[in-house]
């Protein structure tokens, strides 16, 4: 049995559909909302698999409400029950399962159902699925261990776009003057709605634990219990922004992801603001630590300068400054390692070599 709320205005269209559904045989009886906002409250408490609602209504529009609803509980189905056709674009928008015209046909009500019995099952059954995504290097998505085939490049990078605002709202504009602004206005909204509706329906069985919301001609995607690693590298870069340097092991591992780079491999313009920006906050993050000279065993010293170094390999001070402490401190096979690979990564990287007072350097070591 399915549990429903319908949300209409009108009495008699509310006894209506409640009707039609206790008909099926399928529903509980459905709670009945003449004020959306009541509906609203009720929400948690009901906790509907399905809501009915009308468009036009006072105080929330269907739309509104229906966008309301989902982001209380992203797993709801809205099936919008309406006598106005120029609200399907934006049903659409707001993931609607289905869109029915009144006065109510009762055989297209029925398909409806079907659609909706359907749509039920499979989210009660999934609920078990997984996702992992890779965004250093190059972007992999996996549902149970199996990479997802994008079929089209507009949805990956529509997909990679969404994940790096991640729980934001980014508006139509933004997304098509980022992504593609070659194409005329139409036409890129055209391919937007199109890259939208292809990422629902891959993301589909996963019981909604990926969702786009769309509110004001923005979307927004939320991702919950799911393994990202850029989730890991931004939850990590704000707990050393604490100074708390304890784990040693993540701050390793975020170094290692930072270094392939964010969506490196892609090779798209729009991603190389956020991987620079999160290497500056490491960057920062790193010299702090650096400056504690007191606090800091020198071995402890060596380890940030050889993350930093490995993040900036074009900056002079932190490569004479690590090299320095190896002479010192008497680890001259770590110096001639590091300046090994100093060497190497300046020439193929950046076509350059060390400079004089690091060779200098060197050469004394």
């Amino acid at each position: 049995m399915i549990n429903a709320i319908v949300v209409d205005d009108e009495w008699y269209n509310l006894e209506e559909i409640s009707d039609l559904l206790m008909e099926t045989g399928a529903f509980f009886e459905p709670k009945k909302y003449q004020n959306p906002v009541l509906a609203l409250k009720d929400i948690q408490c009901i906790r509907p698999e399905v809501a009915f609602i009308d468009i036009e209504m006072p105080e929330i529009n269907g739309i509104v409400l229906a966008q309301k609803l989902q982001e209380i509980n992203p797993d709801m189905i809205i099936v919008f029950v309406t006598s106005w056709n120029q609200y399907a674009v934006q049903a659409f928008d707001v993931n609607a399962l289905d869109y029915i015209l009144k006065p109510i046909n009762v055989v297209r009500f029925h398909k409806m159902i079907m659609k909706v019995k359907s749509e039920v099952r499979s989210i009660r059954t999934k609920r078990g699925k997984t996702l992992q995504i890779t965004c250093f290097g190059s972007l992999v998505a996996r549902i149970d261990n199996v990479p997802i085939k994008w079929e089209r490049a507009k949805s990956e990078e529509l997909f990679a776009f969404l994940l790096m605002y991640h729980n934001q709202y980014v508006s139509k504009e933004v997304i098509i003057e980022n992504l593609w602004s070659e194409y005329e206005i139409q036409k890129a909204l055209q391919i937007l709605q199109t890259a939208v509706c292809r990422l629902r329906n891959i993301f589909s069985e996963l019981n909604k634990k990926v969702n786009i919301l769309y509110d004001q001609s923005r979307y927004c995607l939320t991702i919950k219990d799911a393994h990202c690693d850029l989730f890991a590298v931004e939850d990590t870069i704000r707990s050393l922004q604490n100074h708390n340097i304890k784990d040693r092991d993540k701050l390793e591992m975020v170094i290692e992801l930072c270094k392939k780079g964010f969506l490196a491999e892609q090779g798209y313009l729009w991603s190389i603001q956020k991987d620079e920006e999160l290497k500056q906050e490491l960057v920062t993050i790193l010299n702090y630590f650096i400056k504690q000279d007191t606090v800091i065993p020198s071995k402890e010293k060596m380890q940030l300068l050889r993350y930093l170094a490995e993040l900036l390999p074009y900056e002079d001070s932190v490569n004479y400054q690590l090299l320095h402490i190896y002479k010192n401190c008497g680890y001259m096979s770590d110096a001639r390692q590091h300046y090994q690979w100093l060497v190497k990564t300046l020439k193929e990287q950046y076509d350059s070599e060390p400079s004089r007072r690091i060779k200098a350097l060197f050469e004394i070591i």
